[in-house]
């Protein structure tokens, strides 16, 4: 039982998507084309009936006009009608056939159990004559008088709704009815041959209609999947490893879309396993050059070449302590990409936390020929981590000081735009171009030619600072600054204290 319910779904997952869309057209074309069909053919067999009653009700018609007349020339009298006379007269109004030369006249109906005179006779009393049927091939109809007594034909129930009634009046006055029973169904040779000629011309549509459906389904099928096998395509090189696939197709529907992104997922691949290469590069060359010149100071005092004292000691410590500086902040850049690094938020006055770094670093900039100049610090509380701000100002305290050609300035401001602390950091000369500024924050990134390294930096400031922002929802940007240098902005979103 599991087996025959589950196994749709299993051949539903085997089947390609091609072939799912073709059966799904399929099915969709079968379904209006039965239901058309299906009505078509059932419209027509009651337009049919209905077209055929109405033949009845003319032939009615004219049969009555014609028994108007007899009954008239008879002096109103039914005495005139024999059942070969009601026969000549259903012949010339259309409901039999003729009687060629040497056909025999149809025989009376026995199946009615009426016996009357020979064609032409009366009864003796000069009454109507006894109830009679016309012959087989006769329409059943029926000729009553108007006190609903049946003349000849067919006897009809008198309460029958659905017969066909035509009444018949002469000078104003109803002497009888001609009554007929509609057709309910097609049972005539006739009219069975054109139903089945009908119903064959339908099956013939309903096998071209598939025909071209399925011819459709195909080409709509190759059509519509020929964007989707691209992309897979397209994938299957991205993930062998080739981020320069691009499907560049200009489209409008979610297809369109979708290879957009992928084409930006594509670039973002390349340009992330580019970043990698450079980032291991940079790391390495990073670390071979302390290592290269503890390994040459080794080398000289195990040669002889130098003498093993304090200054060789002091050297070899300042060269370690440049390394150990170096690989602290790569650990520190990686765990806080990770989200490793732990955060201790807390209400915070922005303003202090600014000061406070900045008389720290005064006189030491002062020292170093540049002038720190603080402007518009006003009082602004954050959701903070203290220690994490204080190592983000001194930063980029330190990257202004080391970058920044002497005698030069660089000025802190603090202000509160809406929800947001502004802090922006501008330095003089020498400055970056925008395409510069874009890349200040990628890890181990510097200028070398006019921003050079003076203290041994490795370039992993910046992008300690990013993180550092970023894990308090804030932003942080860098631009040409008016005064010749840099621009470092950070946004922080300040305390809503309605909320506190």
């Amino acid at each position: 039982m599991c087996f025959v319910l589950f196994k749709p779904n299993v051949l539903a997952m085997r089947l390609s998507l091609s072939q799912k869309l073709v059966l799904s057209f399929l099915g969709l074309t079968l379904t209006v084309l039965i239901s058309t069909l299906g009505l078509a053919r059932w419209s027509f067999q009651q337009g049919f009936l209905d077209y055929v009653n109405a033949l009845e009700q003319t032939r009615l018609e004219q049969l009555r006009d014609d028994l108007v007349d007899e009954y008239t020339a008879s002096g109103s009298s039914w005495t005139f009608l024999t059942l070969s006379r009601f026969g000549d007269l259903m012949r010339s109004s259309g409901a039999l056939p003729s009687v060629g030369p040497g056909d025999s006249p149809p025989p009376p109906d026995q199946r009615s159990g009426a016996i009357g005179p020979p064609p032409g006779q009366r009864p003796p009393d000069g009454g109507p004559p006894p109830r009679q049927r016309p012959p087989d091939r006769a329409s059943p109809t029926a000729l009553y008088d108007a006190t609903n007594r049946l003349i000849i034909g067919h006897e009809f129930d008198d309460n029958a709704l659905e017969l066909i009634r035509v009444p018949i009046v002469v000078d104003g006055t109803t002497v009888g009815e001609l009554r007929s029973e509609p057709r309910r169904r097609i049972s005539s040779p006739q009219d069975t041959a054109f139903s089945k000629q009908q119903l064959a011309t339908s099956w013939t549509i309903g096998t071209l209609a598939m025909g071209i459906a399925l011819a459709l389904s195909l080409a709509l099928a190759r059509g519509l999947l020929a964007p989707v096998r691209r992309m897979i395509a397209n994938v299957a090189q991205l993930s062998n490893g080739d981020y320069s696939a691009r499907l560049q197709e200009e489209r409008s529907d979610e297809l369109g879309k979708l290879m957009s992104d992928l084409d930006r997922l594509a670039a973002t691949l390349d340009e992330i396993r580019s970043s990698r290469r450079r980032l291991f590069a940079d790391i390495s060359h990073e670390l071979r050059t302390p290592l290269t010149v503890l390994t040459g100071e080794i080398e000289a005092m195990k040669d002889g070449v130098r003498n093993v004292d304090r200054r060789q000691l002091e050297s070899l410590e300042q060269e370690l302590g440049r390394l150990r500086f170096l690989i602290d902040d790569l650990y520190e850049l990686s765990v806080s990409d990770v989200g490793g690094l732990r955060y201790s938020f807390s209400n915070i006055n922005l303003k202090v936390c600014l000061d406070d770094v900045i008389n720290s670093m005064r006189e030491r900039a002062l020292d170093c020929g540049v002038q720190m100049i603080s402007r518009h610090l006003e009082s602004v509380q954050v959701k903070a981590d203290l220690n994490r701000l204080d190592r983000l100002f001194q930063n980029l305290l330190e990257n202004s000081l080391s970058y920044t050609d002497k005698p030069g300035r660089i000025e802190i401001t603090l202000v509160q735009d809406n929800d947001l602390a502004i802090v922006e950091i501008d330095d003089t000369a020498p400055g970056a171009s925008e395409a510069e500024c874009n890349r200040l924050f990628d890890p181990l990134y510097r200028r070398e030619e006019s921003r050079s390294r003076r203290t041994g930096g490795a370039g992993l400031g910046l992008a300690i600072c990013r993180s550092i922002v970023i894990a308090h929802q804030g932003e942080i940007t860098a631009s040409p600054s008016t005064l010749g240098g840099l621009n470092i902005r950070i946004e922080i979103p300040i305390v809503d204290e309605r909320k506190t």
